[in-house]
């Protein structure tokens, strides 16, 4: 019977629990020891009361197969996954990311009265447009993007940017897992056809990674309300926020850009991650001042 993982655990022989990182509703995270290389890892376990869920075993696994199927790609490595048969957990080891969420990487940021600037924008998200754009390729639509799923690394660690926490991941060929009437996401961040349960493709992805350009800018969600329902109605009936609002410093064209890449309509909406993160650096390189400057001499657009 499964029991409560807790610091000094070593899962399967191997995997010597320290501290934990975080937790949610399907499991917890732990900085762990990897015995076998004296390497730090992180160890996401399924709660005992999911293991014996078929359903979250199988999400894990996929999990695991999609960070697998990118790495390189700028999402976090998977060195392992598999069942600790003494304790009853089913787990993964991860590369351990020593950084910290964009969520907080935003507000260490806000609380000095400051904004992100539009190519300090480009250069932490770049890593995430290529990752999608590799995950869609490979049939692989991430399904939960927002702030806390993207790590910032410190610059004295290496720097550079995370896409992690592939758990809703939606594999083309594979079963549903998410049941008829639930919604799954995070609502400030979730494409209006997934709010109304209809048929999706990838292009939630390119709306959610739109609303997380949009906080990473405004220093809010594009759509806010005092619950569930309010977003719910914001996000599929309201109007397109303008950019123009929060941040007048940027070039014009980025309400239209928004307004596309947050289309209620997904036929209305950029058809490609691609697409959408090109349109965004020609905005950026148009515009003045250094950010303008930066992106025309650090990025380049295909012909």
């Amino acid at each position: 019977m499964a029991t409560e993982p807790k610091p000094g655990d070593v899962i399967e022989g191997r995997y010597e629990l320290h501290h934990e990182l975080g937790r949610g509703g399907h499991g917890v995270v732990f900085r762990a020891e990897d015995r076998e290389t004296g390497q730090p890892v992180a160890l996401k376990i399924l709660n005992q009361a999911v293991t014996d869920d078929p359903q979250y075993t199988v999400r894990l696994w996929r999990e695991a197969q999609s960070l697998a199927a990118l790495w390189g790609e700028c999402v976090v490595r998977v060195y392992g996954f598999g069942t600790d048969e003494e304790r009853g957990f089913v787990y993964m080891a991860m590369e351990y990311l020593d950084g910290e969420t964009l969520g907080q990487f935003l507000t260490n940021i806000e609380d000095f009265g400051d904004r992100l600037s539009a190519y300090r924008a480009l250069e932490v998200l770049d890593p995430v447009a290529r990752a999608l754009h590799t995950a869609h390729s490979k049939g692989i639509i991430h399904r939960d993007l927002k702030p806390a799923n993207i790590i910032v690394l410190y610059p004295e660690t290496g720097g550079g940017t995370r896409l992690m926490d592939f758990g809703l991941a939606k594999i083309h060929g594979a079963m549903q897992l998410t049941q008829a009437g639930m919604v799954a996401g995070s609502p400030s961040y979730i494409a209006p056809e997934v709010w109304r349960a209809k048929p999706f493709d990838h292009r939630i992805d390119v709306y959610s990674f739109g609303a997380v350009i949009f906080r990473a800018l405004a220093a809010e969600p594009p759509f806010r309300g005092e619950s569930m329902v309010d977003i719910l109605m914001a996000a599929t009936m309201g109007d397109r926020p303008k950019l123009s609002t929060f941040r007048p410093d940027l070039p014009a064209g980025m309400d239209a850009w928004v307004a596309k890449t947050l289309a209620i309509d997904a036929d209305a909406r950029y058809p490609y991650v691609s697409s959408m993160w090109n349109d965004f650096i020609r905005l950026v390189m148009s515009g003045g001042g250094p950010s303008a400057e930066l992106a025309r001499q650090n990025f380049s657009l295909p012909e």
